[in-house]
């Protein structure tokens, strides 16, 4: 949605919260395996989506999924996504959080959808583990 030159992002009403509150194990509204599949695979097919636009998101982590009332995934967070293979806009600090954030992104200053991926394979072991991320 355009309005003058800014542009505006207009989300859905999510009524479940993030992803972190349902992957808590201490948590009395822990998802089951298949559920957590299931949102998993979601995931995947919206960073299939965004990819598809040459759009790498930067900061993939449980906080940035929220959950739907039907329990679809819906990512979140767009203030770091960059298109293409974008550095860090001229700052050496790495954007992202710590344990999520592909070591070769953090050598290099270069996000790619590689760096997506990465940070999917550890948010998948989050998902299915109930573990924190080991930080970088």
């Amino acid at each position: 949605l355009r309005t003058r030159p800014e542009q505006v992002l207009i989300y859905e009403y999510v009524p479940n919260g993030d992803l972190q509150r349902w992957i808590n194990p201490e948590a009395a509204s822990s998802l089951g395996l298949k559920q957590r599949l299931d949102i998993l695979i979601g995931i995947a097919r919206g960073f299939e989506y965004l990819h598809s636009f040459g759009l790498v998101h930067r900061d993939i982590k449980p906080a940035n999924i929220l959950i739907s009332a039907d329990m679809q995934a819906k990512i979140a967070d767009f203030g770091l996504v960059r298109a293409g293979e974008g550095t860090t806009a001229g700052t050496t600090r790495i954007m992202g959080t710590p344990g999520y954030v592909d070591p070769a992104y953090s050598r290099t200053s270069k996000a790619t959808t590689a760096s997506d991926v990465y940070s999917f394979g550890v948010l998948m072991l989050v998902v299915l583990t109930g573990q924190p991320p080991v930080a970088d």
